[in-house]
């Protein structure tokens, strides 16, 4: 007699059951798989590497990277190489040779500084842009070639200035805050009214003003560094005013006979007052 292993009719119907799901879709095969076994590879998961290299994407999404990458580039570009412009600046014939030497090359786009200041700075003076600025490209802004003080110390010795009465305490102070790195209207290229970053604002302070004070010259009078006479005055007092004013009409006039050769901030105010001549006494 023939004896029916149901053991073996339950084996074949689950094999046939498993090939039945093996054959299904993709994602129901794998949870099936998944339930049964350990370790059954997600067909859905994408393994996703990437390279390290020199771009910076503009997203950190997967997105971001399997589309056009955005390029952020660190650098602050001159517009002539930005656009690959180089026959704008340089001879064709030999991209080595600029068109124009420097600054008149320069000064095809930018100002011309020996037109706008009656004292230029060194480097611009002697045509040297490049001694300050990067042609191309540079990560700072103005495309300079160093941040801040670094730049300026370059030439310029850092003890001399740092130790002065005036800078001791500039710490990281940039010196552009005070000093115009083209040129100005007086030796040191002072920007208009920096020396009130310290001192009064003699503007707020006076209804006339004495004209050095007006015209922000304040370097007509004083040095603004160091100097042996007191107020770090250029001169002695006298010396100071008859530089601009006529001596002659000054001791002749019928206030100053009796005065004699007296200073002259002992009645006048050097920086401005509430009438004309700045008097501080005034006459009974």
């Amino acid at each position: 007699m023939y004896f029916i292993n149901y053991k073996h009719i339950v084996y074949v119907l689950f094999i046939a059951v498993i090939s039945l799901f093996w054959a299904c879709s993709p994602k129901f095969s794998h949870d099936v798989k998944s339930f049964l076994f350990d370790g059954v590879p997600d067909p859905y998961k994408v393994e996703i590497s990437t390279i390290n290299d020199s771009l910076k994407l503009d997203s950190t999404s997967i997105k971001g990277v399997f589309s056009n990458p955005v390029v952020r580039n660190e650098f602050n570009l001159h517009p002539p190489y930005k656009k690959r412009e180089c026959e704008n600046c340089h001879d064709k014939g030999s991209m080595s040779k600029s068109k124009l030497p420097l600054p008149e090359l320069c000064y095809q786009c930018h100002d011309d500084f020996k037109e706008s200041y009656q004292v230029l700075h060194g480097p611009v003076a002697s045509g040297s842009c490049t001694q300050c600025h990067n042609p191309h490209q540079s990560k700072l802004k103005n495309l300079l070639l160093e941040n801040g003080q670094e730049l300026c110390f370059k030439c310029h010795d850092n003890k001399k200035i740092t130790n002065n009465k005036i800078h001791k305490k500039i710490e990281e102070t940039d010196c552009t805050t005070c000093h115009n790195p083209h040129g100005g209207v007086n030796t040191y290229s002072l920007k208009a009214e920096s020396c009130y970053q310290c001192h009064d604002n003699f503007k707020k302070e006076y209804q006339f003003l004495h004209a050095p004070v007006a015209s922000n010259n304040c370097s007509e009078c004083h040095a603004s560094h160091k100097a042996k006479t007191p107020k770090l005055l250029l001169r002695s007092e006298n010396e100071v005013c008859i530089n601009c004013h006529n001596s002659k009409e000054i001791y002749t006039t019928e206030y100053h006979q009796e005065i004699k050769k007296e200073n002259c901030t002992e009645c006048h105010n050097p920086h401005g007052g509430n009438n004309k001549n700045f008097v501080l006494i005034q006459k009974q």
